[in-house]
Formats: C-alpha cells, sequence, structure tokens
C-alpha cells in the first residue's frame, strides 16, 4: 500500500494487542500503526494509549478504524486515546445499511496537524459578509477549500450523498441520547451474550458452543465459537447461519475474525427490544438442535436455497447480465 508493507501484529491470549510485538518492529520506517477499539473480538484495547507512545516516539501516526464506534460513541474520543486520524464508518453506527455492499461512506476526520493534508474539495464556513445575507444559511457563508498540502479529489461523492444525509439526520435525532445509543448496544451484546448461553443450558446443548474471548464484559458486539457443535455433531457455523435464515433473520457474520474456529459474531444494535434478544437466543438454541443431515441444507423457506459461495467468491459478477451476454 502506497509503497509501504502491512506488518500484523499479534494478539496476545487474552485477546488484546501485544505490545512487546509492536515494540519489536517499530522504528523509524513505520508510517502509521492502524487499529480498532474495541477490538473484533468485542474487547476493549486497554493499552492503546501506550502503543500510541510507542508510534509516536518513532515518528508514526496512528489512524483509527473506526467500524466499532458504536461501543464508544458520546462515551470516549479517539483523540483522547493517542489517535490522529479517524474514519467512520457510517453502516450501524450511524444507521446506514450494510448489506449488498453499499452505498456507504466513511468520513475521516484528522487532528490539526494533518488538516492540510485532506483530500478536497472541503466545505468550510465563515460569516456572513454584506451582500451574501439573500444566499446565506443559518447566517453563515459556505465555500469550498482547498488545503494546502491536499493530494486532490480521491473519488466521486455523488453515490455517497443519500448515505450521508440519512446518517446526519440520525445523529440529529438522537442528539444528547447519542451516549445512550452507545451504551444500548454494550448492554444489549452483554445480555444477548448470555441469554444464548441461558437457553443453551435449558436445552441441553451447552456443549455445542464457547465464548470466543474470555472476557466477563464484552463491549458492542462478541463471538462464539461452533468449533465443539462442528466436532461434536458435524454442524458448521455457515450451518447455523443458514438454519437462522429459516428462523427470518439476518445470520451474523460468520468466519470473522479468524482468529476463532468457526466463528459466529453477533452485534445486536442498541435498538434491539429485550423481547427480540430472548427470542432470538431461544430461536438459535432451536437451530442447534435440528439434525446435521437436515441442517446442511438449509435454508429451505427462502427464495433463494443455500448457494455455492465458493463458486461466486472465484467467479465474480459485479452487475445484472443482460439477454445478449452470457
Amino acid at each position: 500500500m502506497a509503497g509501504y508493507d502491512i506488518i500484523e501484529i499479534p494478539s496476545l491470549e487474552n485477546g488484546r494487542i501485544d505490545l512487546d510485538a509492536l515494540k519489536a518492529v517499530v522504528d523509524d520506517t513505520v508510517a502509521l500503526m492502524m487499529i480498532t477499539n474495541p477490538n473484533t473480538l468485542g474487547l476493549f484495547e486497554t493499552d492503546v494509549p501506550e502503543a500510541a507512545e510507542i508510534v509516536h516516539a518513532a515518528g508514526g501516526q496512528m489512524y483509527y478504524d473506526g467500524a466499532n464506534f458504536n461501543a464508544i460513541l458520546g462515551r470516549t474520543s479517539p483523540g483522547m486515546m493517542g489517535f490522529d486520524a479517524v474514519h467512520f464508518n457510517l453502516h450501524k453506527t450511524f444507521s446506514q445499511p450494510h448489506g449488498g455492499g453499499g452505498p456507504g461512506s466513511g468520513p475521516i476526520g484528522v487532528k490539526s496537524h494533518l488538516a492540510e493534508f485532506l483530500p478536497s474539495p472541503i466545505v468550510k464556513k465563515r460569516p456572513v459578509l454584506t451582500g451574501e445575507e439573500q444566499f446565506a444559511v443559518d447566517d453563515m457563508w459556505y465555500s469550498w477549500y482547498e488545503p494546502k498540502h491536499t493530494i486532490g479529489k480521491v473519488q466521486q461523492w455523488h453515490g455517497n450523498a443519500g448515505a450521508v444525509i440519512r446518517c446526519w439526520a440520525y445523529y440529529r435525532r438522537y442528539g444528547y441520547g447519542l451516549k445512550d445509543m452507545s451504551e444500548h448496544a454494550v448492554l444489549n451484546a452483554n445480555y444477548l451474550r448470555h441469554a444464548l448461553h441461558r437457553e443453551a443450558a435449558i436445552a441441553g446443548v451447552s456443549h455445542m458452543f464457547v465464548d470466543g474471548a474470555d472476557a466477563e464484559v464484552a463491549k458492542h458486539e462478541f463471538t462464539i465459537s461452533l468449533q465443539p457443535a462442528k466436532e461434536a455433531v458435524g454442524i458448521s457455523a455457515m450451518d447455523v447461519a443458514k438454519g437462522l435464515l429459516d428462523q427470518g433473520y439476518m445470520a451474523p457474520t460468520v468466519y470473522f475474525p479468524l482468529v476463532v474456529p468457526e466463528c459466529m459474531m453477533f452485534e445486536p444494535t442498541e435498538t434491539e427490544s429485550r423481547d427480540t434478544l430472548d427470542q432470538f437466543a431461544k430461536d438459535f438454541v432451536k437451530v442447534l438442535q435440528i439434525d446435521a443431515d437436515t441442517l446442511h441444507e438449509a435454508p429451505i423457506t427462502t427464495p433463494v436455497r443455500r448457494v455455492d459461495e465458493v463458486y461466486a467468491a472465484r467467479n465474480l459478477c459485479l452487475k445484472h447480465p443482460f439477454d445478449d451476454e452470457q
């Protein structure tokens, strides 16, 4: 990427970043470190400030991946953790749908020392001058601005406009409730995590899955491993995901993160009710009780049955074929 090599920093057994491994690779050739906090296991990275000190001491920058911002919105900020730049994923945290590959948008924010390097054009506002009143918005004058060291335009923005407006409206509607939003997202994730274990114990299938990370409290998401189910009865995380489609749910993410075998990730969001979470936990356990041969055929009630995902990944078709095309 941009002439740089990507170096992956391993995690400790507790699922958090290995600072010793980071120190071993950081030198004056490091441009930046990118990390998500909370991480993909749903664990808060408590050592990020120390990681930032290590990278900054070598002249590097810290970049925050906002994929999991739903867990900390209004409670803390990337800047306070030591990050210099951030992109916010508008899906989930700010309501933009994620399915189908878009349309998406990732607004970028930086600290002042990087502001002059942002892509252009940027909208800036100033107080209205005499003669501009009829063209003003909220008594402010808006104009294009070209940062001094900008790299210029990096893409067209027309496809992102709808996503940005939707998320701006969502943000404005919540107002000060944004602080409650992240708190409820964390509460719902932890409640669902315990509900899955509760219902599994009642049904006698507790042996079918284990937590993906060893932590008393997760953040906005958590993972489980269905490796025990695969070893015991031959059903995989993909089988369970397809079975959930038959129960009327959009299946959770599977096989990510890769460090968890037969992984399934749950992100219930802040807007789901307790009744919905309880029902989902019961239906999840119901799927685990379906015999393996039947579950291998799932989904059976959807308009499209199980597709060959390996073939689809290897033979990409990114547009609808017309009659005169192969």
